[in-house]
């Protein structure tokens, strides 16, 4: 049996043994460091350079590539469209007034020369009758006054001068005679008598305008054509360049013409024309090419895609992607021929279609980080913190 001094020891000897327990157990307890950025795997960091095992991980996510000179390259795509030689259209008209009677040929339609486009009725028609009969009682009239005269001249009645005369008349009245008959056989005028002339196609080729219908009032003095009539062997391919779009164009310059209507295939073609101006409607720079259309599958006001062969100025440029910024300074990592990937400062211009022009800080050839390059500059400022 315990006793009542031996109940009061017992708490403070289980007291003891606990507190001996955790003495034991946080002497035995060793906080391990932390993991550091540095102690990666394959990847060694000093200042401002890494040094990446050729097996580490982190290759996986660069790219690697020289610095080198601007060259020759195709530009982006710039917006177009098929139209007409206007070199080989042929603007038609009617050359008097009227109404239109008939239309004879349909937009798109290819004609032959000397076909017929369209039929005008015309009061014109009446005045020109009317002066062509009177040219011919003209020259009845000069025929007989000269024979007249030549017999008296013959029997010395006359001085010889006035037979000359009578036959310079009588050259006149002819003249009259063959112009007035001359427009109204220009004119295809209808035999019926009806007041009628038809407008023919003064070259063949295809119908690619047509601004007249039936019952329409047409004159030679209104500015526009009735009809265009356009040989089709050979188009025009204007591009339009807007004036943000920095290339430098001029006559030779190469280009690869794209068709959305014939997916998969690419046309060659130089740049014949750039404009002094900039078109009012669509707000840009005409370029003019000219393709061959032997087989008529480029059709007038089809859409179109170009692309400019652009020389390159000579500078040194670099991927946007390798730039690495902290907003006061821009730097690439550069790997040394040891294989260290080193931080470098350098001035870069504007960037231009995904490249940029490198000012200071590169030479050619510099074997540079061209993505992947944030990654590194990440990992720096981890291990710098």
């Amino acid at each position: 049996m315990m006793s009542k001094g031996s109940k009061r020891l017992l708490p403070i000897a289980v007291a003891g043994a606990l507190g001996i327990a955790a003495v034991t157990a946080a002497a035995g307890f060793e906080r391990k460091p932390s993991a550091t950025v540095g102690d990666a795997p394959g990847m060694k960091m000093q200042g401002e350079a890494i040094t990446l095992a050729p097996d580490a991980l982190q290759w996986k996510a660069l790219k690697l590539g020289k610095v080198s000179r601007s060259a020759s390259r195709l530009a982006e795509p710039v917006p177009a469209r098929v139209r007409l030689d206007e070199t080989t259209a042929s603007h038609v008209s009617a050359p008097l007034e009227g109404r239109v009677s008939r239309v004879l040929v349909e937009l798109g339609q290819r004609v032959t020369k000397g076909q017929a486009l369209f039929a005008v009725k015309s009061q014109a028609i009446a005045e020109l009758r009317v002066e062509r009969d009177k040219a011919k009682v003209d020259l009845d009239v000069a025929k007989a006054a000269h024979e007249r005269t030549a017999a008296m001249v013959e029997a010395k009645a006359l001085p010889a001068k006035e037979e000359l005369t009578a036959r310079q008349e009588l050259r006149q009245a002819e003249l009259a005679h063959r112009m007035a008959g001359a427009k109204l056989s220009s004119l295809q005028v209808s035999s019926s008598g009806d007041n009628e002339f038809t407008v023919t196609a003064p070259i063949g080729g295809v119908v690619v305008e047509k601004n007249v219908a039936p019952s329409a009032m047409v004159a030679p003095e209104g500015g526009s054509s009735q009809i265009v009539i356009a040989d089709l062997s050979s188009v025009w391919v204007v591009a339009d360049l807007f004036a943000s779009e920095p290339l430098a164009l001029k006559p030779g310059t190469a280009a690869q013409i794209f068709l959305p209507s014939r997916p998969g295939v690419t046309l060659d073609a130089t740049v014949e024309m750039v404009s002094a101006v900039v078109d009012p409607e669509r707000h840009a720079i005409p370029v003019r090419m000219r393709l061959p259309n032997p087989d008529g599958l480029l059709r007038p006001n089809d859409f179109a895609e170009v692309r400019f062969l652009v020389e390159g100025d000579g500078l040194l440029e670099i991927p946007a992607s390798a730039l690495v910024s902290d907003g006061a300074r821009t730097s690439v990592f550069v790997q040394e021929p040891s294989g260290v990937l080193r931080k470098r400062e350098i001035v870069a211009g504007s960037s231009r279609k995904g490249r940029v022009p490198v000012l200071s800080g590169l030479q050619e050839g510099d074997v540079i980080v061209e993505e992947g390059g944030l990654l590194l500059d990440n990992q720096l400022s981890i291990t710098g913190s």
